[in-house]
């Protein structure tokens, strides 16, 4: 496939082991700029071969779609909370979230919260009642932008905070995983490819079940009730963490082969 970058997007390290594994694979790339929320790039890429795929922020997917590039982005959008806990039921880690318009939420006590699908309106964590308040007046005094970021209508969730002692990325590609990482041990940032197999078996029966996407990202957590699933993320647009970028290029180019 092409493969079609943003720059200045990833982490210098994680920028260089993809960038590196391209040119040692040799596959056609290049680098871009992407006009924010509307995910148009500059310049327009000049493709090398007839599908493309792009590695970024999540709005490329607007100039995928434009563009007609196959496969693009694996669009995980319409795959939102409600869609992986019918699936996945008491395995996910919030499945006791209630949903709502981000303008209809009040708080008690600390609460964790997040949008209930994969837009990155705003990063998911527990937020303190006043903190949150005074967030929400300020979006919802603003007037809604046609679904570029955040509005009063966002559908969101929300529930209490869980104890969670680890948590993890893995990359499934093609109903298989491709390659995986330790990235928060407690409340410490650790990258680390030292994953217990059983967080395998708990990944592999859960796609057995249900596959959001050809690609995605899964991250699961291990807690005191066992393993949970913390979120699907768009596999074009996860941090690689301590995962084997090779690994994922490879097993990305078979599954278009």
């Amino acid at each position: 496939m092409h493969w079609i970058l943003q720059t200045n997007l990833f982490r210098e390290h994680e920028w260089d082991r993809l960038v590196s594994t391209l040119e040692q694979f040799g596959l056609p790339h290049s680098v871009h700029k992407v006009v924010p929320f509307v995910g148009e790039l500059e310049p327009l890429p000049v493709l090398r071969h007839e599908k493309a795929v792009c590695f970024g922020s999540y709005s490329m997917r607007h100039a995928a779609r434009t563009h007609g590039w196959t496969p693009g982005v694996y669009d995980l959008f319409d795959q939102d909370f409600r869609a992986q806990v019918a699936a996945w039921g008491d395995r996910m880690l919030n499945a006791d979230s209630r949903v709502m318009a981000f303008e209809d939420v009040r708080l008690a006590q600390p609460t964790f919260l997040r949008p209930i699908d994969d837009s990155k309106y705003f990063a998911g964590r527990v937020f303190d009642p006043d903190e949150f308040e005074t967030w929400r007046r300020q979006v919802c005094d603003l007037e809604e932008d046609h679904g570029t970021s955040l509005s009063p209508t966002t559908q969101v969730q929300l529930c209490m905070p869980k104890t969670i002692h680890a948590e993890y990325r893995f990359w499934v590609v093609d109903g298989r995983i491709a390659t995986k990482s330790v990235y928060k041990l407690g409340r410490r940032v650790v990258y680390a490819t030292d994953v217990d197999a059983r967080l395998d078996r708990f990944v592999m029966d859960a796609v057995a079940d249900w596959q959001p996407h050809r690609a995605f990202v899964i991250d699961v957590c291990d807690t005191p009730e066992g393993p949970r699933i913390v979120e699907i993320n768009t596999i074009n647009s996860a941090g690689f963490y301590a995962g084997d970028v090779q690994r994922i290029v490879a097993a990305l180019e078979e599954m278009e082969a």
